[in-house]
């Protein structure tokens, strides 16, 4: 297979995978889930949360509109702000860390 970066694709997604204790995966989720509706939030398309079964990693997954309403409300929301301030209490380490879409083509 050859991969090859999807050229035409604007979107953009943030991958935060959090390390948390196994007794503070589920605090963690709901600190995030009682943050509010993220239909809310310009420029966020998706987020979805995964947790590892043995406890000990929490995964937000945001799909943004692009890259530029990604950093706008990183700076400008209030909600992102203080969700920030709120999960620091149950994590272990943290880091968003970009991904781009790639297109995977079979070799002709």
């Amino acid at each position: 297979m050859i991969i090859i970066p999807a050229a035409d694709q604007a979107d953009f997604f943030a991958i935060n995978v959090f390390q948390v204790r196994p007794e503070n995966q589920l605090r963690l989720i709901d600190c995030i889930r009682d943050a509010g509706d993220p239909a809310g939030i310009p420029g966020l398309l998706s987020m979805h949360l995964l947790r590892s079964k043995d406890g000990t990693q929490v995964t937000n997954h945001m799909h943004w509109a692009s890259r530029e309403a990604f950093k706008r409300a990183s700076a400008e929301n209030p909600v992102i702000d203080a969700t920030k301030a709120a999960i620091r209490q149950f994590i272990e380490g943290d880091g968003p860390r970009p991904h781009e879409v790639i297109e995977i083509k079979p070799r002709a």
